[in-house]
């Protein structure tokens, strides 16, 4: 992580205030960094990668991670109005890295969320590569280098959601 580092992210972390309160500008710096870092990218990305980056997954549910050959799926739910599913699907170019990133990481056989990422990319025999790391709430890091990204968005039928009546109903209004 370029922007959004360990360091930083302990810092803020910190019960001692003055700790804390610094980290908080670092971070806000650190978020301007990395927003002029995106504009700056976005303009040579494909109109779905942009869409891809302009999604807000920060304290989205991660309801599974998995793997088919060449690809990564991940499906996440929104913390977010309007709390849709979002399904990631990667072509991968290599195999995904994961390492702790905090202290003391948790286990993966309890839910956990999507905290932060960051995205980048190169050119590599005259295709783009892109480059995304993830933080999630359980405190490891995932490392995905991918060709291309699809994302599918659905609204959750089952469970339903408050106000949206038996999954049935919302299957029959389909």
């Amino acid at each position: 992580m370029k922007y959004f580092t360990r360091d930083l992210y302990r810092r803020c972390q910190s019960r001692d205030e003055a700790v804390l309160d610094a980290a908080c500008t670092d971070w806000e710096r650190a978020n301007e960094g990395y927003e002029q870092h995106m504009q700056a990218l976005e303009a040579q990305f494909p109109s779905h990668l942009r869409e891809f980056t302009a999604l807000l997954l920060h304290d989205a549910r991660v309801l599974s991670i998995g793997r088919e050959k060449n690809r990564l799926h991940m499906v996440l739910h929104k913390d977010i109005p309007p709390r849709d599913l979002v399904l990631l699907d990667y072509e991968l170019e290599v195999e995904p890295m994961v390492e702790p990133f905090t202290d003391a990481p948790g286990d993966w056989s309890e839910p956990t969320d999507f905290q932060f990422d960051e995205v980048d990319f190169v050119i590599e025999g005259g295709r783009a590569l892109y480059c995304q790391s993830i933080v999630f709430g359980n405190g490891w890091l995932m490392r995905l280098r991918f060709w291309d990204v699809r994302v599918t968005l659905a609204h959750p039928v089952f469970p339903a959601q408050a106000g949206m009546g038996s999954a049935f109903e919302v299957l029959q209004a389909s």
